[in-house]
């Protein structure tokens, strides 16, 4: 079932069609209309006066909320009853009453119209009545509508532009268009749009005129329009993911982010059919034939014969081409057409050349109907097999609802009309990447690439030190395992090895035969092993807590004259990642003895002056333990909800799209935040999607996945960005400052200072104690220049000031280059970075590879030809 606050194409019509007639019937009771349906009309709905009437109501809303709603069927006919008798009274009629039918309306016309055609059946007849009546009903309260005292400050959008999720359609081409425009202003629905919230009387709008004695029809009729409902919403779903995919191929978006925005549209989907299917169930039709059925009835609505069109290959008519894509009718018949060949024993064989051959280079628009099947067939019964293999107890470090899907069909010979939407998503995204389907495979190699070479290096450097009480084994271990994972399954082809051994004599198998068709599943697998990446790396810097010190000795550094243009911006993009206030414990310090306090807090350690020659207390030194340090803690909020189901591999409950409600929750809040602090407020369509969610508490489907797409997108250079780099470097520097003033730390603080390297960041500390303390020395001999909180600058932070510049002038933009080759969104690293000295992107890109993943991948891009390690 779909979450409460999200609604499917039908559930909201019902909601409208509801909505109307209850705020209608009570509109006519005020004006003295008894239906003769209501035995007793409640006090509440009887013609009263305003402000009297909102007090009894407000003090009896405790008795009304433990009492059922009276139920009433009304129909169509007696709307129109009820709408001549408020049309004839005093009573003004609220504008947004007759949107909601309005939308109602175009949403019947929309999916019955062009579905079932231009015929003379009477399911056409129908539609086409209630359309007309309802429409009528509208025309009669026309001339009542009120408008709003403030309308030109809070004016809706004129009545073409409630379209509804065709509108979303034709407007999410632009990312954000989608956001705002979609239906009206749900707070100026909410009071009428919500037939639950109405206590007294619950009305139903029903379509037979009199007791029907075909009733078998009427329920068949009003199933085939949930299942039409159904399809649009499917057709807006598969729409959008098709502009995401398109994204990803024009490098607008990440792979991870298509990926997860497309998993989480199809688990939403399966919701969404599988409440239709429980109505099939309920009335005793076979859930099975959904399908068939719509397809059926859409041909004899049109008045043609479902023969198949053999000549050309399609197994339906051409001439209902249309529609048979729009119910998924060819990948129901090709999944179908796999479960017969299939057999508990034998894996199924794909010949090349049996069914013709693939030309990724063809251009799919201009292909006949009978060719884009034929195509379709040859991709589709090429991968289905890579499926059969998984089922042989493979892991796969992530995976998606789809594969898991086509696992199971694979086991139970079960076609259900989500896994043929699904499998059509497959197809969709195959076609829109078919000049270049292994850019995703080549994207979660590449990615694997970077994260070993990474690794390797962090391997390296913890050989150079003695192992830290403070960082477990576990820690390590972890680290190795994803090194171990990447290599397995994503450098390495486990499926490859059971083809190999299980498949006939003769047949050669192709390495990454799934990966490189599959690129919903190498985006998951991306996002799995960078989410671990970013995870263990986030721990691996609070432990050592040495990034953070350098921050604040950083800091220190740039408050000097000669320092105060220093650039660093890694550690910029760093403090921007995890905040000001949360690295510096506020904003940041201005002078030496501040910088202490602040650092101590931050570290919870006591004061290093016990280490002072001429210190009274000589109890040994407390040191950063990564016990007591503030915690970095992931800022990815969106990403980090879709961790349960894609790193751990457990999906749970209150994890994953559906349960996005609390993120949403927590967004509308900074949206708030942001909207107070700021005196001007650019219209920016995703915080107005925010402050709706906090004022409703609902969201639409397309409207939930674009702004979870804009999220992840703005996440992305946070879930990229290089913590085991920042570590190299950190120690790098640290230690080369410990080799210039050695012996000023064993003159201050005794040879004992530092017990071995793995409390190096300690040096941070000492640099602040003797800063602070040749500040109040000069302030004891009155050498300070102006009492503005500003003070003497010490040698020593002079002498980390040279050393700072020089190593940074190499290797203080490291990690923005990465980001730079390896993230889509650039926006914030621009920002960050300094300039590039006027080289083109594309140069530097070129430049930084072979700094970032050595010559080898360099060769293996240019030549094409695989390497197996890095």
């Amino acid at each position: 079932m779909l979450p409460k606050y999200l609604q499917s194409s039908y559930t909201r019509y019902k909601d409208d069609t509801n909505s109307f007639a209850t705020w209608l019937l009570e509109a006519a009771t005020k004006c003295g209309h008894r239906p003769d349906g209501l035995a007793s009309i409640p006090s509440s709905l009887k013609k009263g006066k305003g402000k009297g009437k909102s007090k009894a109501k407000s003090k009896n809303d405790g008795a009304n909320a433990s009492t059922e709603p009276i139920q009433y069927n009304a129909t169509i006919k007696e709307l129109q009853m009820l709408a001549e008798v408020v049309a004839k009274s005093t009573l003004v009629v609220p504008r947004q009453i007759l949107v909601i039918a309005k939308r109602a309306i175009k949403l019947r016309r929309q999916v019955t119209s062009w579905f079932l055609g231009q015929g003379d059946s009477e399911d056409n007849k129908r539609h086409e009545h209630f359309i007309s009546a309802l429409e009528k009903v509208c025309e009669t309260l026309k001339w009542k509508v009120s408008e709003s005292a403030n309308q030109d400050a809070r004016k809706p959008p004129p009545e073409a532009d409630y379209d509804g999720d065709d509108a979303e359609l034709d407007m999410f081409l632009n990312r954000f268009a989608v956001l705002t425009v979609e239906e009206p202003q749900e707070s100026e629905l909410s009071q009428y749009a919500s037939p639950e919230s109405q206590q007294i009387v619950q009305v139903e709008l029903v379509e037979n005129e009199e007791e029907e004695k075909d009733a078998a029809d009427a329920v068949l009729a009003y199933t085939l329009f949930k299942t039409l409902c159904l399809f649009r919403d499917l057709h807006n779903m598969r729409a959008f993911i098709s502009q995401t995919w398109s994204e990803y191929r024009d490098k607008k978006i990440d792979l991870m982010n298509a990926a997860v925005v497309t998993d989480g549209a199809l688990q939403l989907a399966r919701d969404l059919v599988q409440e239709v299917m429980d109505d099939y169930d309920s009335y005793g039709t076979p859930s099975d034939s959904l399908q068939r059925v719509v397809f059926n009835a859409s041909c004899m609505s049109r008045g043609i014969m479902p023969t198949p069109s053999v000549d050309i290959g399609l197994p339906y008519n051409r001439d209902m081409a249309d529609v048979a894509e729009w119910c998924y009718f060819p990948t129901l018949v090709l999944l179908n057409s796999f479960a017969d060949v299939l057999h508990q024993i034998d894996l199924p064989v794909f010949k090349k050349g049996y069914f013709g051959n693939y030309d990724p280079r063809a251009n799919r628009e201009k292909m006949p109907v009978g060719q884009k099947f034929n195509e379709d067939k040859i991709i589709l019964l090429q991968l289905l097999p890579e499926f059969c293999i998984i089922g042989y107890n493979i892991q796969m470090p992530a995976s998606d609802v789809l594969t898991r899907g086509l696992v199971e069909f694979c086991k139970t010979k079960t076609v259900t009309p989500w896994l043929c939407f699904a499998s059509q998503i497959l197809l969709d995204v195959h076609h829109l990447m078919r000049h270049s389907h292994l850019g995703a495979f080549q994207d979660l190699r590449m990615s694997g690439l970077r994260i070993q070479r990474t690794i390797a290096e962090y391997l390296n450097l913890s050989k150079s030190h003695p192992q830290p009480k403070f960082w477990p084994k576990e820690g390590d271990e972890e680290i190795k395992d994803l090194h171990s994972t990447v290599e397995s399954c994503i450098i390495e082809d486990p499926i490859y090895v059971v083809k190999v051994n299980v498949l006939p004599q003769g047949h050669v198998p192709e390495k990454h035969a799934l990966f490189s068709q599959h690129a919903i599943l190498c985006g998951v697998n991306m996002f799995h092993i960078n989410m671990r990446m970013q995870s263990v790396g986030q721990q691996l810097v609070t432990q050592w807590y040495d990034v953070q010190q350098l921050a604040f000795l950083y800091n220190l550094v740039k408050q000097t004259p000669t320092y105060a243009h220093l650039s660093w911006p890694d550690m910029e993009a760093f403090i921007k990642i995890h905040g000001e206030s949360h690295i510096f414990i506020g904003s940041r310090p201005n002078n030496a003895s501040e910088s202490l306090n602040r650092l101590e807090l931050a570290t919870g350690i006591s004061s290093a002056t016990k280490f002072a020659r001429d210190s009274r207390n000589r109890s040994d030194f407390q040191r950063p333990n990564g016990k007591n340090s503030r915690i970095l803690e992931p800022t990815t909020t969106v990403a980090n909800l879709f961790c349960g189901q894609y790193v751990i591999g457990l999906q749970k409950e209150e994890e994953g799209i559906k349960n996005i409600d609390k993120v949403l929750d927590t967004l509308s809040q900074e949206s708030s935040l942001e909207a107070t602090s700021k005196k001007i407020q650019p219209t920016n369509p995703q915080n107005l999607l925010q402050r709706k969610w906090a004022d409703t508490h609902h969201i639409g489907t397309i409207q939930l996945l674009a702004l979870v797409k804009s999220r992840l997108f703005e996440e992305e250079p946070v879930i990229l960005f290089n913590y085991f780099g920042m570590h190299k470097r950190s120690l790098e520097l640290l230690r080369e400052i410990k080799a210039k003033e050695h012996h000023k730390f064993v003159q201050y603080f005794t040879p004992d200072y530092m017990p071995d390297e793995s409390f190096i960041s300690n040096i941070v500390i000492l640099v602040h104690h003797v800063a602070r303390g040749s500040a109040q020395n000069a302030k004891g001999m009155g050498m300070m220049p102006k009492n503005d909180g500003r003070q003497i600058t010490s040698r020593i932070v002079v002498s980390c000031g040279d050393i700072m510049q020089a190593y940074l002038q190499k290797n203080g933009d490291v990690a923005c280059k990465e980001l730079k080759i390896f993230c889509k969104n650039k926006t914030p690293i621009q920002e960050i970075a300094k300039d590039d000295g006027g080289r083109s992107e594309q140069f530097m890109s070129w430049v930084n590879f072979e700094d970032v993943l050595g010559p080898k991948v360099i060769a293996s891009l240019m030549t094409g030809v695989p390497i197996s390690s890095p």
